[in-house]
């Protein structure tokens, strides 16, 4: 009996930790490439347009990467989207997504948008990977402002 637990428990801390481990480098240049910016609420919402979907198709094409995750800024720096890899599965990703209006050089105002969305990530057969904001968020990332 209390080696079918060890071997229970440790097969649950192995799946674990492989689950939360870093993204590799593949996983987080196919999430710029194929996130589909349409499929969840963002600063993108009042200009969306047919046809349009990924980070570039929006001018955000400066991408700063880091081991977990990336920002992606507006060609004139105005704005930035980021997100951090928080875990992957087979079929899908969870990412805490932020959205920030960052102003431009010589603007005389900041753009007050600063946006946090947990988001689940589904990766679809023809390419787009679409996401979901979870209303409870999670442990590490929290919606705010909350998810209605």
């Amino acid at each position: 009996m209390k080696k079918s637990i060890v071997i229970v428990l440790t097969a649950l801390a192995v799946g674990g930790s492989a689950q939360a481990a870093s993204p590799d480098v593949g996983t987080i240049n196919a999430i710029i490439k194929n996130l589909d910016l349409t499929s969840f609420p963002n600063s993108v919402g009042p200009r969306r347009l047919a046809g349009r979907t990924s980070f570039a198709d929006y001018g955000f094409v400066i991408v700063e990467k880091s081991s977990n995750g990336a920002s992606i800024f507006s060609k004139d720096k105005g704005w930035v989207m980021s997100f951090r890899v928080l875990s992957t599965g087979p079929r899908s990703l969870q990412l805490c997504f932020h959205d920030r209006g960052l102003g431009r050089p010589g603007d005389a105002t900041v753009p007050s948008y600063n946006a946090t969305s947990a988001l689940v990530v589904s990766k679809l057969p023809r390419g787009l990977w679409t996401a979901k904001q979870v209303r409870a968020g999670f442990a590490n990332c929290k919606n705010d402002p909350t998810a209605v």
